[in-house]
């Protein structure tokens, strides 16, 4: 996955955070949750190899950010982090 993709995907989970429960506590099983989605949305397809990776690199890319408070705060530093940034 090269830098523009995981941008596009981390942009993606980060919408995908804030749009659905906002105020809920942030968990390791939501970020994987919306990884998945984002990255399957990207790819198109659920069943390819490449989706497996991609999903594996994304979640790699982001396990150093604390997935602490709630879905909206973590988005918010998902996007200053990675520069995901929507606006």
């Amino acid at each position: 996955m090269d830098a523009a993709t995981l941008a596009i995907v981390l942009r993606a989970t980060a919408d995908r955070l804030t749009a659905m429960n906002p105020d809920t506590t942030m968990s390791a099983n939501s970020l994987h949750s919306e990884v998945q989605l984002s990255v399957w949305d990207w790819h198109g397809i659920y069943n390819d190899a490449a989706v497996g990776r991609d999903i594996t690199n994304t979640l790699t890319a982001v396990v150093d950010l604390p997935l602490t408070g709630t879905r909206a705060a973590y988005a918010e530093r998902l996007r200053e982090q990675y520069g995901a940034v929507t606006r």
